[in-house]
């Protein structure tokens, strides 16, 4: 019944590190798709819009009392998904959410920006100077959104059992390994 939060960075392949351990483990895959049910929820939709984009192109300022109900409702479902087990979680906070329990394993993706670039451009097909852009404001996006709700850095060390860096290891190793302290974390 393994548990298992990734925070990862734009470019760094993450969502396919995350798309191999969940496939090899059996676990329900569940990221964005939370935004979309706390912001129902919380009767907030202005909120997940803003943090679904990413480059801010919307110009979206909503209401702190929206922003805490938005980010309250996210807490919950994300401890309901955890409770009912066999779960991968991949970003929203998962690391804070779920810290301190002991059944969950909390995972951080990451890569060197010129690689991340690079895979950004690839998948995009777009300029190299666009990808860049894209990245820096996908970390900027990512870490307000942690600072806002949480009030932590994401990529402090501390909230993560495992860091993974990305720029010598292949997609399939990244996932045994992940999948190694799953297993090894309920033997304990």
């Amino acid at each position: 019944m393994p548990i298992i939060t990734i925070s990862r960075e734009l470019g760094s392949r993450g969502d396919e590190v995350a798309a191999a351990v969940a496939a090899r483990l059996g676990l329900r895959l569940i990221g964005r798709d939370i935004i979309n049910r706390a912001a129902r929820a919380a009767g907030a939709p202005e909120v997940a819009l803003a943090e679904i984009d990413e480059l801010g192109l919307l110009g979206l300022r909503p209401s702190a009392t929206a922003v805490r109900a938005y980010r309250d409702k996210i807490l919950e479902i994300i401890r309901e998904q955890a409770d009912a087990g066999d779960l991968l979680l991949i970003g929203r906070g998962g690391q804070v959410a779920l810290a301190g329990r002991p059944d969950v394993l909390h995972v951080r993706i990451c890569a060197p920006r010129a690689l991340r670039v690079l895979v950004v451009q690839e998948i995009a097909g777009i300029s190299s100077r666009a990808a860049a852009a894209r990245v820096d404001a996908s970390d900027r996006a990512r870490a307000g959104f942690l600072r806002r709700c949480h009030g932590i850095r994401w990529d402090a060390p501390e909230l993560y059992d495992m860091v993974l860096n990305m720029a010598r290891l292949e997609l399939a190793t990244a996932a045994d390994l992940i999948c190694l302290a799953a297993g090894t974390q309920h033997e304990l």
